[in-house]
């Protein structure tokens, strides 16, 4: 294995023009922070699954889904599916009451 040779595909590359983009991307990530400060969460689980929240104007089918992946895991299980098809209409309702 030869390690003297220098790595000529790796090489440091300074530009004006990747520096201007690492700062738009900086403006627009913090820009996106302010928006979700704003934004109100509902609590999907807690102990002793995964504690999940949830944007509250995610549309119920996400919540559903969501819900359904961290029961799964929980559990041990390899597919969502079994759980969402089972509890789908009282998750819904409790999702329901609690909006």
């Amino acid at each position: 294995m030869e390690t003297d040779r220098k790595k000529s595909h790796l090489r440091l590359v300074k530009s004006e023009k990747l520096l201007k983009n690492a700062e738009r991307i900086e403006q627009e990530l913090l820009e996106e922070l302010e928006k979700i400060e704003e934004v109100e969460f509902l609590l999907l689980s807690g102990p002793p699954d995964w504690t999940v929240a949830i944007d509250k104007r995610a549309p119920m089918e996400v919540r559903l889904r969501l819900l359904a992946a961290v029961k799964s895991c929980t559990m041990g299980s390899r597919s969502m599916d079994h759980l969402l098809r089972k509890y789908r209409v009282a998750w819904e309702k409790k999702l329901t009451a609690e909006d």
